[in-house]
């Protein structure tokens, strides 16, 4: 998600309800080619925003005004790999190839490990949609993140810090404490504080091999760490206050800076790890002029990392790129949503009900989870049941694309996936987390609860059902269960 992180809040969400008039119903695909811009980056950097309604209005919602950095060293390239042409998904055709999601497939075991958190129930928590509150911030329903490194797991959030944990489960350390002041009741699951107290890890969070990087305020100052997760330390720690950072290697980083808006259309930086710009990638999609009223829409892009190697598909793009070097994006895949692909001069004014947006994705050696909407996609659409949701996947050595169901108004939330495998419990598509062979679903004691609510519960073998009950009782109110697929 591209960055997901930082506090994705839900004023911010009534801010894009209430302006539903701009951003991203502008997802057309465009393949990122090496064009020529026809201007040098001097000319396009020397170029100014203009300062119509619609620009005014995304300046409201990203609040930060990014400033492109000096001496870029390196020209990009986004040639594709010979040996290993992009995989073209081909959701234009139709005639849907209707096949079960069967976990089996692809996992024969399954095992759980359980992640205590280092803070009493009652100090605080592992969060899977808290509701936070406070003076100088945005409210929102608040989840923990759950990293998997080649030897760790950093789990933890920006309320009750950052923490580490062996592959088994064991708690090893704390990054950061954020031991700043805040109210928490765990009766109601709701948390509260002033943003004017607030330090420590501030929400982004990216890690390669055993290196790990996020941002910290500190002193009231932003900063940017690099840490050993093996030596426990940081290694750098920088003043930083670009909108996300995510980690290449542990000498370089890149920056996802793209808005539609933008023209100067930039897309992607890289940087080294003490701030010297090595590459810019633009973005080659138009700037649309909007003349008239408009709609607004929550962006959808991919940012992941498969087998430590960044991934990236912005808003607009039909190519899902691998930042292979920090001057290098490899095209991996492109979604080919043909007729069905968003228009862009349309997209910000029309419903344009027939079109086709992707959601989420989840990549794994063996296949990709996924799924797209058909129908604007807005908390009013989605209320009156008007969006269609296709759930699918990609198996990778067949080379072939399936859907799991021809459209259904079931939102994520209440999709179950998976079965088969002896033992395993459903998870839902947002609780997915791929780790190399492996596939982690992370479960709380008040998010199994929330199975027992769900209207599939009820279609669950009795024997499923008791597992879940069972497990959800031997769940400490602090830990966090991690059902492990290999």
């Amino acid at each position: 998600m591209d960055k997901y992180q930082h506090l994705i809040i839900s004023r911010l969400a009534v801010f894009i309800f209430h302006l539903l008039p701009v951003l991203f119903s502008l997802l057309l695909p465009a393949c990122g080619k090496n064009r020529n811009p026809g201007l040098s980056d001097k000319e396009l950097f020397a170029q100014q925003s203009t300062t119509d309604t619609l620009k005014q209005a995304l300046a409201d919602f990203y609040p930060e005004t990014y400033i492109v950095p000096q001496g870029i060293k390196y020209e990009e390239s986004r040639a594709v790999d010979p040996a290993n042409p992009p995989v073209v998904i081909d959701i234009a055709n139709r005639n849907l190839n209707i096949k079960k999601f069967d976990l089996s497939d692809y996992y024969t075991r399954v095992r759980y490990i359980k992640l205590k958190h280092p803070m009493s129930a009652a100090e605080g928590n592992f969060l899977f949609g808290a509701y936070v509150e406070g003076q100088g911030m945005m409210n929102s329903n608040f989840n923990s993140q759950f990293i998997f490194t080649n030897d760790y797991i950093v789990a933890g959030d920006i309320l009750f810090g950052l923490h580490c944990y062996d592959k088994e489960g064991n708690f090893l350390y704390t990054l950061e404490s954020n031991d700043y002041p805040k109210v928490y009741n765990r009766e109601n699951y709701r948390l509260s504080y002033n943003g004017d107290d607030f330090k420590g890890f501030t929400g982004i969070i990216s890690t390669v091999n055993n290196y790990c990087l996020y941002q910290v305020k500190e002193d009231n100052r932003n900063m940017l760490c690099l840490y050993d997760l093996s030596q426990k330390k940081r290694i750098i720690t920088r003043p930083y206050e670009g909108r996300s950072a995510y980690l290449l290697d542990n000498n370089s980083m890149a920056s996802y800076v793209y808005r539609p808006l933008d023209s100067l259309q930039n897309f992607l930086f890289t940087f080294d790890i003490k701030g010297d710009t090595l590459c810019r990638f633009q973005s080659y999609l138009p700037v649309p002029v909007i003349t008239r009223s408009y709609y607004l829409s929550p962006p959808s892009s991919f940012i992941y990392y498969y087998n430590n190697q960044l991934t990236v598909r912005h808003p607009l793009n039909d190519t899902i790129y691998r930042v292979t070097s920090p001057n290098r994006l490899t095209p991996a895949y492109v979604l080919n949503f043909g007729s069905y692909g968003v228009d862009l001069e349309k997209a910000l004014t029309d419903e344009q009900p027939e079109k086709m947006r992707p959601s989420l994705w989840k990549e794994t050696e063996r296949f990709i989870l996924f799924n797209y909407t058909q129908n604007r996609n807005t908390p009013n659409n989605m209320e009156r049941g008007v969006v269609k949701i296709f759930y699918s996947y990609y198996d990778k050595k067949r080379r072939q694309l399936y859907h799991i169901t021809d459209g259904t108004t079931i939102l994520e939330l209440g999709y179950f996936i998976g079965d088969p495998v002896p033992d395993a419990l459903p998870f839902i598509l947002t609780q997915a987390i791929p780790d190399k062979d492996q596939l982690n679903v992370c479960y709380s004691k008040k998010s199994l609860e929330f199975f027992f609510k769900n209207k599939a519960f009820a279609s669950l073998s009795s024997e499923k059902q008791n597992k879940l009950k069972t497990l959800q009782n031997d769940l400490d109110d602090s830990e966090v269960l991690i059902m492990i697929l290999e």
